[in-house]
């Protein structure tokens, strides 16, 4: 068993596709199908149906998938554990992120790439839930995300900030000279939230249950800055943490009344048992430094 095989088997399940899979990896389609057919006599099992140009992994591939994505991420590990030891600043950092986090990403990302101008930095934008779901040890390095609601404690975090939770508003809107703002006022104003799936989104839609009102998006957006361009037009209000419109002069922050915590907890998540690299060490050191954790 080779760890190239384990790569275009772990490639073909994700593309369901040998074409596809063969074209991501920069090889034939007939040596991918050699390699997946050589593994597949080794291990004496099926690990692909071929349904006509499609392929589905079979229940054994499912069982051995997970084995081989932790035999590669082992492999890159040992790797990266030898060019740390050479001091060899070099190599790819992959770190997964929230789009409200981004001027938090965007300050360290200044810092860090003087300082480690030879490392590659790979950045992917999700939701919490999406981040978090691949940060197991074959994804990113690490997560910046808020914590969401009810989040098991099967990752080890860095606290970076707290941020408050307000109503946000374009300066023309018509509630923009409010001091605060109800939680019922708020069920009768069109907003516009982010996407299920964001951690800001849990803790607002929990807020609501317990307090027994119905909070109604008019409109779901996944993606925060395409929500604060909205807001220019004066016609909606959003839910935000105030990290997610910072620098954004023209908008409004406006106070919730309610006697609930309104804070959201930034945390840089680690995958549990994974060795850390030199370079994501030095990425999460330039964070606390701009949220002056340290």
């Amino acid at each position: 068993m080779e760890l190239r095989q384990l790569k275009y088997f772990k490639e073909a399940c994700e593309r369901q596709n040998f074409s596809e899979a063969a074209r991501v990896l920069h090889i034939s389609q007939s040596t991918l199908s050699q390699q997946i057919k050589q593994l597949e006599d080794e291990l004496d099992v099926l690990l692909f149906d071929r349904i006509g140009k499609r392929i589905a992994p079979t229940e054994a591939g499912c069982a051995f998938l997970p084995y081989a994505v932790r035999a590669i991420h082992d492999a890159e590990d040992g790797r990266q554990i030898i060019r740390d030891l050479k001091g060899i600043e070099t190599g790819v950092l992959r770190i997964g992120v929230t789009y409200s986090m981004s001027p938090l990403l965007i300050a360290a990302l200044k810092l860090f790439s003087e300082a480690h101008p030879k490392v590659k930095v790979e950045v992917t934008f999700a939701t919490s839930e999406e981040l978090l779901k691949r940060l197991d040890g074959s994804g990113p390095d690490f997560v910046l995300s808020f914590k969401p609601e009810g989040l098991a404690d099967e990752f080890e975090t860095i606290p970076l900030f707290s941020s408050q939770l307000n109503f946000i508003v374009h300066r023309s809107h018509p509630l923009a000279g409010l001091s605060s703002v109800t939680l019922k006022r708020l069920t009768q104003t069109p907003l516009i939230l982010p996407a299920r799936g964001f951690a800001t989104r849990e803790k607002v839609e929990e807020l609501f249950r317990r307090h027994q009102m119905d909070l109604v998006a008019c409109i779901e957006i996944d993606d925060v800055h395409t929500i604060i361009h909205a807001l220019k037009s004066g016609q909606w209000g959003t839910i935000l943490t105030q990290a997610a419109v910072r620098g954004e002069p023209e908008l409004v922050q406006i106070p919730i009344l309610c006697n609930d915590r309104l804070t959201s907890r930034g945390f840089l998540f680690w995958p549990q048992g994974t060795y850390r690299k030199k370079s994501a060490l030095a990425f999460a050191d330039f964070l606390l430094k701009v949220t002056g954790g340290r």
